[in-house]
């Protein structure tokens, strides 16, 4: 091989096709065999990744899990952009995420949910995205990856199995799927060489032996997370017992005030007595009487 040819291919500046393309910055996703099979070693970032499954609750947001709570420890925002359910505040805390550095955007299903996606990533103030968008739409999905390259913001899409036949700007696309108790996944585009076979993770397995925290984020599908999940129920309290103890005690104990505000309404408060509780038609009748004993 000619020597100006081997010494150009050894340039680090230089990527080849067969090679997966190195990346600037790149969040660690908490499992060595996905991060050596992603481009720059973990999630990329000015970069925008699908996650394409059609079952919830199979360990999607249990697969980010690592990412998201070293992002929150680092006081990070996490957006979440139309989610199909609510995130269970006390299972993201015992996992290492503070609900406090959750923000939920609940937008109608069309322009309203790609609009705002688009201006979080646009502001870049936030560490990480989560976007349902419902349906594809491959206009949008070029500007939100426009917009993505300009930010350093880590920017996820989940839809179902079927747009992985369309085609999409993303650079980093992910196939899930539930297969013998683990999560498969298929890295079916990437900027690097075609992945041999897929993967099979055990995801609760592997984040224990890492030493993190439970992985019960959004996970319905697994024992762990069942039991775990039961676990948190009995530890938190809904009832309006002030305070409530853990990391997010400030945050719980003003929800739980204003649920209490919230359940008793306008109505008379029976501990209250004396004028307070008199109807004004009763105060009118006594100050008549008065006169005219008067």
């Amino acid at each position: 091989m000619n020597s100006v040819l081997a010494a150009l291919l050894h340039n680090p500046l230089v990527w080849r096709g067969d090679q997966l393309a190195p990346a600037d910055d790149a969040v660690c996703s908490g499992f060595a065999e996905l991060d050596r099979e992603l481009p720059g070693g973990g999630w990329p970032k000015r970069s925008l990744t699908e996650l394409l499954h059609d079952v919830q609750g199979i360990g999607e947001l249990r697969l980010l899990q690592p990412a998201l709570g070293r992002l929150a420890r680092s006081s990070e925002a996490i957006v979440l952009v139309a989610p199909l359910h609510i995130p269970y505040a006390p299972a993201l805390a015992g996992c290492g995420i503070d609900p406090a550095r959750l923000f939920v955007v609940a937008a109608a299903e069309g322009k309203d949910r790609w609009w705002a996606a688009e201006q979080v990533l646009r502001a870049d103030s936030a560490g990480a995205l989560l976007f349902w968008p419902g349906t594809l739409n491959d206009q949008r999905l070029r500007r939100l990856q426009l917009a993505a390259q300009d930010s350093n913001t880590l920017a996820f899409l989940f839809a179902g199995t079927a747009g992985a036949a369309q085609a999409s700007p993303s650079p980093l696309r992910l196939r899930l799927a539930a297969e013998k108790g683990r999560l498969r996944i298929d890295v079916f585009k990437r900027r690097g060489g075609v992945m041999v076979r897929p993967l099979l993770l055990d995801i609760s397995a592997e984040s224990a032996a890492g030493g993190r925290h439970p992985p019960t984020l959004g996970a319905t599908g697994g024992a762990p997370a069942v039991s775990y999940r039961l676990a948190a129920i009995r530890t938190v309290s809904f009832r309006p017992h002030y305070p409530v103890g853990g990391p997010s005690a400030l945050i719980w104990n003003r929800a739980l005030v204003r649920a209490d505000e919230g359940s008793r309404g306008s109505r008379p408060d029976p501990r209250e007595g004396g004028s307070r509780n008199r109807t004004r038609d009763d105060i009118v009748d006594r100050s008549a009487s008065r006169s005219v004993n008067a």
